[in-house]
């Protein structure tokens, strides 16, 4: 909860955009408290509570506003990136949850896209390291539950993602 704090500190009830965006933070949080919880039910709906987050900064990205050439640049980056996890990790996900971790990266390349090109176009480049850290996050959350257990997924996974969405929560203030 400490990134809801620090967004509402920062003054993210300013614009609507960021309010918006400190939804995503609370619904990052819920995600987190269910992802505490073992097996395969925390798994699933740990993954819905962030699908639904990163739809909700989705949302809140566009409604800052996107360059379309930037954001067209931004998705194509953020599909190669979503799909070189999908295919390095898809055989070794079990196949009833293909489909969620399937939809699920699809909807983090949407967050991505939309994340970097709006803090690109406004010139906010804490918002683009954060969403970077908080897509990268997952991605080592992913290779952690379904690759191969490393320390550095660990290692890199839960740092990036609490600096990720501080620095978003930062960001919530504006330029």
């Amino acid at each position: 909860l400490g990134f809801v704090g620090m967004a509402l500190a920062a003054g993210a009830t300013g614009a609507v955009w960021s309010s918006v965006a400190l939804g995503a933070l609370v619904l990052s949080a819920a995600g987190d408290v269910a992802l505490a919880v073992q097996g395969r039910r925390g798994l699933l709906v740990g993954l819905a509570f962030f699908a639904v987050a990163h739809s909700v900064y989705f949302a809140a990205f566009a409604l800052y506003g996107t360059s379309g050439v930037i954001f067209g640049a931004a998705a194509v980056a953020a599909t190669l990136f979503s799909g070189g996890a999908w295919l390095s990790l898809r055989d070794r996900i079990p196949r009833e949850m293909r489909k969620p971790v399937g939809a699920y990266l699809v909807i983090v390349a949407a967050m991505l896209a939309a994340g970097t090109s709006a803090g690109i176009s406004h010139r906010m480049w804490l918002l683009v390291c954060g969403v970077l850290l908080v897509a990268g996050s997952d991605i080592a959350v992913g290779r952690e539950r379904f690759g191969k257990r490393l320390f550095v997924n660990k290692l890199l996974g839960l740092p990036a993602y609490y600096a990720g969405q501080t620095l978003i929560a930062v960001s919530l203030a504006g330029p």
